[in-house]
């Protein structure tokens, strides 16, 4: 009796805080009144208009180096193959606006590659072309080589178990080119599918990459209309457009991957798969740009601008360390309760239909862009600070770190849920049964089997949340308190008053702590594959 009223009580609280900051927002459109007009004649062309390309560019390249790569790596062999098929993730660990700002510092006019180039020549500012950074371009393909690890990471796991078909397709006279575009990407669309609309919503949402690159999107005139215009009916307007915006797409990306028809994956007693070699100089010369590019251009190349700034900037004072700390402590927090509350509704989802769909709806908030989230969170904490104040006692909630965690399990919660959900899913239903049997109540037999059963997804969901929490700008820019800094909104106030190199040494901690994690990561994959 305890355990159904606690996990109806619990679930009820969390409807509760995930749904009324949406209503909060959403009651603006007929709380205040405004006219649109100019928003809808002025700006909103040029948000739908650059949003879409960035979509497509981005889309683009995550495709093209997601696939590629990945069928190299897993189907041929050749030297450094296997130390590709891990770099190719490390761009994952570096957030889009610390590769902006980089790329801004090094190829902009001041910057020393330009800088470079007119002491050898002696040539001035009119005598050369030099690619903009700060442009739509520029934007397109820093986003596309720090997201297309969301592509790969996908393909990379479903080519594994294609690879008897592939083998067997190959002793039917397929070539490599022909079993690519007829057995494999058939093979694997869903995933294909799957890992472009992870960046086609991280595109859409993005804020710090556009605002270091100076590119309007939906996020960049939510917050400038909101905040700089002090317009909250406009930017309710584009928050609305751009939520339906993406509902859209989701509804689309899920009839895509429940219409697509997944070729048969033929199971053998033993794996007929072995790498082809490439001995031709051509096609390995073709093969090492594809998968090395990528890694080049992400990660490479922005990391040892930012090591050569941090060690030019030399000690550390302890502001630096309580910055860093802020971010640590905040993101273990958040990682700790997301994982707690996942494995909670994971284990009562189960069972429960009606539970399942209430993780479905909160699972959506990792859809919904960051900024919108931080708003809608403002105006809910300030409503609820208001009736607490008038009829209890004066509070304010609104720039606290309980505002900041709460925005942080609002869009990161759907990370751990489905890792911790997964790892649910993996455990027999005869071992619950067997514990009902022995009189294990289900408090027990969550926390003394399933949870030791499941570790491993529990830390995956963990790690995942707090690399993505310890990135996160814009809700931490909104919500933080007075005075309180974090590696990324410092990284954006250094950034915005063009002291870059100072930001290089806090760019360098997150960027290290998302590769240690990812590579964690890895090896809890590569484990889990082994003992299946």
């Amino acid at each position: 009796m305890f355990y159904k009223i606690f996990t109806s009580v619990l679930l009820l609280l969390i409807s509760i805080l995930f749904i009324c900051p949406i209503l909060s927002l959403i009651s603006i459109l007929f709380i205040d009144s405004a006219s649109s007009q100019w928003v809808v004649s002025t700006l909103l062309p040029e948000y739908i208009l650059n949003t879409l390309i960035l979509i497509i560019g981005v889309c683009s390249i995550s495709f093209i180096f997601g696939v590629i790569p990945a069928w190299l790596t897993t189907f041929f062999s050749f030297p450094g193959s296997t130390i590709l098929e891990v770099a190719l993730l490390f761009p994952i660990s570096i957030p889009g606006y610390i590769i902006s700002f980089v790329y801004v510092n090094t190829l902009e006019f001041p910057g020393p590659i330009q800088s470079l180039l007119r002491e050898i020549f002696q040539w001035n500012k009119n005598d050369y072309w030099f690619p903009e950074i700060k442009s739509l371009g520029g934007a397109i393909i820093v986003m596309g080589f720090s997201l297309y690890p969301y592509v790969y990471m996908l393909v990379r796991a479903n080519l594994k178990n294609i690879s008897n078909s592939v083998t067997i397709a190959a002793t039917l006279g397929y070539s490599s080119l022909r079993s690519l575009f007829f057995v494999i990407i058939p093979s694997i669309r869903s995933s294909i599918v799957a890992g472009l609309f992870l960046v086609l919503m991280e595109t859409i949402t993005d804020f710090g990459t556009s605002k270091f690159l100076s590119i309007d999107t939906f996020s960049i005139g939510i917050y400038r209309s909101w905040f700089l215009l002090h317009d909250k009916y406009s930017a309710t307007v584009l928050a609305v457009i751009e939520s339906t915006f993406i509902a859209v797409l989701i509804i689309l990306e899920k009839s895509a991957r429940k219409n697509t028809t997944c070729c048969s994956i033929i199971s053998c007693n033993a794996d007929y798969h072995s790498k082809r070699s490439i001995n031709n100089i051509l096609a390995l010369m073709c093969t090492y740009t594809t998968c090395i590019l990528p890694v080049l251009i992400g990660f490479v190349f922005p990391i040892i601008p930012l090591i050569y700034w941090s060690i030019e900037n030399g000690l550390y004072d302890t502001r630096f360390y309580s910055i860093i700390a802020n971010s640590i402590s905040l993101s273990c927090i958040t990682a700790l309760i997301s994982v707690i509350l996942a494995v909670i509704i994971a284990y009562v989802a189960r069972k429960n239909k009606v539970v399942n769909y209430l993780a479905c709806i909160i699972s959506i908030g990792y859809a919904i862009p960051s900024i919108i989230i931080a708003i809608s969170i403002l105006l809910f904490l300030s409503n609820i600070s208001s009736i607490v104040t008038t009829y209890m006692v004066e509070i304010s909630l609104i720039g606290t770190v309980v505002a900041l965690i709460y925005s942080y399990l609002f869009r990161f919660f759907a990370i751990s849920f489905n890792a911790i959900e997964c790892g649910f899913k993996k455990v027999p239903d005869e071992i619950e049964l067997a514990s009902h049997t022995m009189g294990h109540g289900s408090i027990s037999t969550c926390v003394n089997i399933h949870i030791p059963l499941i570790k491993k997804s529990i830390l995956s969901g963990f790690l995942l949340v707090f690399m993505d929490t310890i990135k996160e700008l814009t809700a931490t820019l909104i919500l933080r308190p007075f005075n309180f800094e974090t590696a990324s909104t410092r990284i954006y106030e250094l950034v915005s008053d063009e002291r870059y190199r100072e930001a290089a040494s806090f760019s360098l901690i997150i960027v290290a702590i998302g590769l240690i994690s990812t590579i964690i990561l890895l090896k809890l994959d590569n484990q889990d594959k082994t003992s299946e």
